[in-house]
């Protein structure tokens, strides 16, 4: 152990050149006082994230893959390297600075029950973006489409829906995206690292599961929030539309890890006809309605199986 360097921080690089003067200036305060070593991984970026992460954060160590691995499979080619007690994903369109990144090493120091954590993280214009997420449920979107949870107590709704709402515990029964998650390094090695067979999109939501599974708590950090300067790579990469088909199969894919294929598809049934029907409701804006519709359709051909390792649905 490093005691002295609790955090080892894992970025994955690929068509991230623009995101990384914020993300390198937030990031080298913590890399010159000793408290954080960085591990990025080139995914072989077609652009020059790479040769601007060199100069722009010469203390962090690069490994270099020959193709694109995925982000799951990206990190973890950097997990055998972690010797600190904590092992931070952080996506290069994340600022993280060093005030926060010492407080959220305190506060999991303070929870040695949580395995996986996730600090707050706002957009570029301050609002917030939620990252405490209920894990897929058959009853869930039924339940929401009734408005039925509205017949339940803020607080037991908050606890139950999780994203977007008021009031969020510190400790969930969800998940939390991977754009800034803290792992404890004990609790890697008892429950794995991420599925390096979820390409893009659901690993972090079978990570979480997994945690859960081996008895380790997710929690959210109220008390440290980030700037997160959303989908900079994806979009770099997938029109809108690609980056849609792939979210979906990644929930799929990592929902078969989880429950299995029948339970997967029963679900992706329920959500697609839920969602098909909101885009029937005229209350709703013509983007919203065709949003719910484009998502919907994507639901029910994963629920006739049509969706593959790759990420096509």
């Amino acid at each position: 152990m490093v005691e002295n360097r609790p955090l080892t921080v894992t970025t994955v690089l690929y068509n991230s050149e623009g995101a990384l003067p914020r993300y390198a200036a937030a990031l080298a305060p913590s890399v010159e006082r000793g408290l954080v070593r960085v591990i990025a991984v080139d995914n072989a970026s077609p652009d020059g994230s790479a040769a601007t992460l060199r100069r722009l954060l010469p203390g962090a160590e690069l490994l270099e893959n020959a193709e694109n691995l995925g982000f799951a499979a990206g990190c973890d080619r950097a997990w055998p390297l972690v010797e600190s007690r904590y092992w931070m994903l952080l996506n290069p369109d994340v600022e993280a600075g060093a005030d926060g990144l010492e407080r959220l090493v305190e506060w999991m120091d303070r929870h040695p029950g949580v395995g996986l954590a996730s600090p707050r993280l706002r957009g570029a214009d301050g609002s917030e973006m939620p990252v405490a997420r209920a894990h897929d449920s058959l009853w869930r979107p039924l339940c929401v489409a009734l408005r039925l949870h509205k017949l339940l107590p803020q607080r037991l709704r908050s606890r139950w829906l999780l994203p977007g709402r008021r009031w969020t515990p510190e400790t969930i029964d969800g998940w939390v995206p991977g754009a800034a998650l803290i792992a404890r390094s004990e609790a890697v090695a008892e429950a794995g690292p991420l599925d390096d067979g979820l390409f893009m999109y659901g690993e972090d939501r079978e990570w979480c599961w997994r945690m859960r599974k081996a008895g380790w708590a997710v929690g959210v950090c109220p008390e440290v929030a980030f700037v997160h300067d959303g989908g900079g790579s994806a979009a770099s990469t997938w029109d809108a539309g690609e980056r849609l088909r792939r979210e979906v199969a990644g929930q799929l894919l990592a929902a078969r890890r989880m429950r299995g294929r029948l339970w997967t598809a029963a679900f992706a049934a329920l959500a697609g006809a839920v969602l098909l029907a909101e885009s029937l409701d005229p209350r709703r804006s013509a983007g919203a309605r065709g949003a719910r519709r484009r998502r919907g359709r994507l639901y029910l051909r994963g629920a006739r199986g049509r969706v593959d390792t790759a990420g096509a649905i």
